[in-house]
C-alpha cells in the first residue's frame, strides 16, 4: 500500500502541462463521484457549463451554471474516457474540490484513488467524503452557488467548525492508507426527500456520520456523535456545539478550549491507553430558580456525553476493527519509541485488546439565563 501511495504521490508532482484547449471545449470538474458495482466503475461529474452565464460563447442565462454527465467503465481510466465522450469535452478531474466514494466503491478504494491522477491530473488537496452512492449526491443540484460542491463544502466547514465531523483531503486519505492498521473515517453524507427551497428538485442533503474504511474496504457505518468523538481524538477541534437533555427540555451547549491528551502505556502485553479531556463550557440556560445547581449538572452532563462519544468511537474502530483512525500510532511513538517497538509488529491486534480509560472534566466559564 505503501509502495502505491509513493507512486500516486510521484505522479502527481511529475504531471506537466497540458496542450493549450479552448474553454468551451474543457469541463472544469468541480465534484465527481466515484461508484463500483458489478464489476464496473461508474464516474459522475458536475462542471461548469461554459454556454451559461460567464461562458466564452453567446450566453444563455437561462442555462443551468453547471451539467451532471457519468458514465461506467471496467477501469477508472475507461469510465474517465466514457465521461469525455459523453460529454463532448475534454475533463479535468484535477480541478474538482470534492471527491465523493459509494460504499461499494470504498471496497477498491485503493483503484478508486488513482482516478485523481489520471489525464496527467490531480488535485492532493481535494476533499474526500463517502456515500450509500455517490451518483446520487454529485446529482443534487443547489440553487445557490456557481455550483454544487460550493453548498457542500460549506455544509462539512460548519460541521467541522462545529465539532461534528473530521473533513478528510486526498493527500491525508493517502497517509492514512499508508499507516500500519490502513484504516480512515469518512465523513459520510447522505441525500433525502424534503421540503428543501435550496435545490432544484427538493432533494436534501445531510451528513450522517461517517464510514470506516479499513482492510481496503468499507467496514462499517460511524454516528454522528462518533465522528464528534473523532473530532475529539484526532484534531482537538476547540469547538463542540451538544443538544443535551437536561429536566425535560433540549439545552445548547458549547463546549470550547477543547484540550485532549492521550498516555499510552504497556504492562503484562497488554496496549492501554488513558485520554484526557478538558474543555470549558458556556449555555444558556431559561432556569431562573437554580442557575449554579443547573451549571454544576450541565457540566457533570457534559462529562458524561463526551465520555460517551469517544468511548463509542474507540469501541466501534480500535476494539471492534483494530483500525487506527486517530493517529494513534504517532501518539503512541511520540510518546514510548520502546512501547512502539513492542507492539509495531502486531500493532492491529495489540489495538483490538487495547484497555483505554476516558476521562473528561468540564469548566462552565460562561453561562447565562434567558426570561420568557
Amino acid at each position: 500500500m505503501k509502495k502505491i501511495a509513493f507512486i500516486i504521490a510521484a505522479v502527481m508532482l511529475l504531471s506537466g502541462c497540458a496542450y493549450h484547449t479552448e474553454l468551451d471545449k474543457v469541463a472544469i470538474v468541480e465534484v465527481v463521484g466515484v461508484d463500483f458495482a458489478d464489476g464496473e466503475y461508474t464516474i459522475t461529474m458536475q462542471y461548469f457549463n461554459t454556454d451559461a452565464a460567464g461562458g466564452v460563447t453567446a450566453v444563455d442565462s437561462s442555462a443551468p451554471n453547471t451539467v451532471t454527465v457519468s458514465a461506467s467503465g471496467k477501469t477508472i481510466e475507461s469510465a474517465l474516457e466514457a465521461v469525455s465522450y459523453t460529454s463532448g469535452k475534454e475533463t479535468m478531474p484535477g480541478s474538482a474540490g470534492l471527491i465523493v466514494f459509494g460504499k461499494d466503491a470504498i471496497t477498491s478504494f485503493r483503484d478508486s484513488v488513482g482516478f485523481a491522477v489520471s489525464h496527467y491530473s490531480g488535485n492532493p488537496q481535494s476533499y474526500v467524503c463517502a456515500a450509500d452512492k455517490a451518483a446520487d449526491v454529485v446529482n443534487v443540484k443547489f440553487s445557490e452557488g456557481n455550483a454544487s460542491v460550493e453548498k457542500l463544502r460549506m455544509m462539512m466547514e460548519v460541521a467541522e467548525n462545529m465539532g461534528l465531523t473530521v473533513q478528510v483531503q486526498l493527500y491525508e486519505a493517502l497517509e492514512m492508507l499508508c499507516c500500519p492498521t490502513g484504516s480512515l473515517a469518512l465523513p459520510l453524507i447522505s441525500t433525502y426527500s424534503g421540503n428543501t427551497d435550496t435545490t432544484e428538485d427538493g432533494t436534501g442533503i445531510i451528513i450522517k456520520g461517517g464510514a470506516l474504511c479499513t482492510d481496503n474496504r468499507y467496514a462499517d457505518e460511524l454516528s454522528t456523535d462518533d465522528m464528534s468523538g473523532l473530532a475529539f481524538l484526532s484534531r482537538g477541534s476547540g469547538k463542540c456545539d451538544m443538544t443535551l437533555r437536561y429536566r425535560g427540555d433540549d439545552v445548547s451547549v458549547i463546549l470550547y478550549g477543547i484540550s485532549t491528551k492521550i498516555t499510552p502505556s504497556f504492562y503484562d502485553d497488554v496496549l492501554g491507553l488513558d485520554v484526557e479531556v478538558s474543555a470549558k463550557c458556556k449555555y444558556v440556560g431559561n432556569d431562573l430558580n437554580d442557575p449554579y445547581g443547573a451549571k454544576d449538572d450541565i457540566e457533570r452532563i457534559c462529562e458524561k456525553e463526551t465520555v460517551s462519544r469517544i468511548t463509542s468511537l474507540l469501541e466501534k474502530t480500535v476494539t471492534a476493527f483494530g483500525a487506527d483512525v486517530c493517529g494513534l500510532e504517532y501518539k503512541i511513538r511520540s510518546y514510548s519509541p520502546e512501547i512502539w517497538r513492542a507492539i509495531s509488529a502486531n500493532y492491529r491486534e495489540y489495538l483490538k485488546n487495547c484497555r483505554f480509560d476516558v476521562h473528561c472534566k468540564i469548566n462552565t466559564e460562561r453561562f447565562g439565563i434567558m426570561q420568557g
